[in-house]
């Protein structure tokens, strides 16, 4: 049965089927007798052909989209490359810029590189990633544009803890300029030294261990450097006085004075007014007694009055322009 079926569909395909081409200018009309089975044959050429086209077409228009894509991928990997470049060369002037700063400061200028050890864009990288740059796009290697970005977060890490290093060290150094007595206490001569000398009152030889000041009743007396007081009342044989504690080690002591202006738990700052002279205590006149203690030892005054002169402060003076208000 299947046979005559399959026999019967060849017999109608090898049947001819008339074509008519009827134009419309009046030209003869044109008759085709083709077969079914050629027809057939035709419609499935022509349906394989324009797959066949359409896959080529696409197959032509993807490439030139990946080719187009790949050449801004190129290029921004090339920019992206010079910017980094640049960035490496800032950090290298950077470094530098912290030696120098650290030379200037008295500071070990290899400290870091002791502390995390060597890195940072050396000359050598700096040449390679160079060169590199001025490859095609198309050669420049993720790889090697990856290491350069992670040198240079590397060494943006390494001048960040460095600077903040140096700022803790000037801080420091402020500080520590600003608690060291700088200026005299109040106006007026020298009228007994530091050092052994002949009581005024009982005329015997002891150890003086301030020096005195002498000026009329009531003259300021200003507070030497930063610092706190720790005692604002009387002292035996000092009178009324006052004690700072100027931390790092340093306090000063101002006695026989007439008015006590800073009570005690009070801050106070360099050139500030905490008294007035007088003759309090054991005294033959209006002075001020001024002592200068470091490490639980009183040492000579003069030493620290010599550094600016009267009425003048020492080099803590150029940090107060950077750290005041601190």
């Amino acid at each position: 049965m299947w046979l005559r079926i399959l026999g019967r569909l060849v017999k109608n395909a090898a049947k001819p089927v008339s074509v008519f081409v009827i134009p419309h200018n009046g030209m003869t009309s044109l008759r085709f007798n083709l077969p079914v089975l050629l027809l057939l044959v035709f419609g499935v050429a022509w349906t394989g052909v324009t797959i066949w086209a359409g896959y080529i077409a696409g197959r032509h228009f993807d490439y030139y989209v990946t080719k187009a894509d790949n050449k801004i991928l190129r290029a921004k990997m090339a920019y992206v490359s010079q910017q980094v470049g640049d960035g490496l060369a800032y950090l290298e002037m950077t470094r530098r810029t912290d030696n120098q700063l650290r030379k200037v400061l008295g500071m070990d200028p290899s400290f870091m590189e002791r502390q995390e050890g060597f890195g940072g864009p050396q000359e050598t990288d700096l040449a390679d990633f160079r060169r590199m740059l001025t490859a095609k796009a198309s050669e420049i290697k993720e790889t090697s544009l990856n290491n350069s970005i992670q040198k240079m977060q590397d060494e943006s890490r390494k001048r960040l803890s460095s600077y903040t290093e140096i700022t803790l060290y000037l801080t420091d150094r402020h500080n520590g300029a600003r608690a060291t007595p700088a200026i005299w206490p109040t106006q007026g001569r020298v009228t007994s030294p530091y050092g052994y000398r002949v009581h005024p009152l009982r005329f015997t030889a002891e150890y003086h261990s301030g020096v005195d000041i002498a000026n009329d009743a009531g003259t300021p007396i200003y507070a030497t450097a930063d610092g706190v007081i720790r005692h604002s009342g009387w002292a035996q044989g000092y009178g009324m006085c006052s004690v700072v504690d100027h931390g790092f080690g340093y306090s000063t002591l101002y006695g026989h004075m007439s008015e006590l202006v800073a009570k005690e738990g009070t801050a106070v700052r360099r050139g500030q007014v905490i008294g007035r002279m007088g003759s309090t205590g054991t005294s033959t006149g209006n002075h001020l007694h001024y002592e200068v203690w470091t490490g639980g030892m009183p040492r000579d005054p003069m030493k620290f009055l010599q550094v600016g002169g009267k009425g003048a402060g020492n080099f803590a003076g150029l940090f107060d322009g950077i750290f005041r208000g601190l």
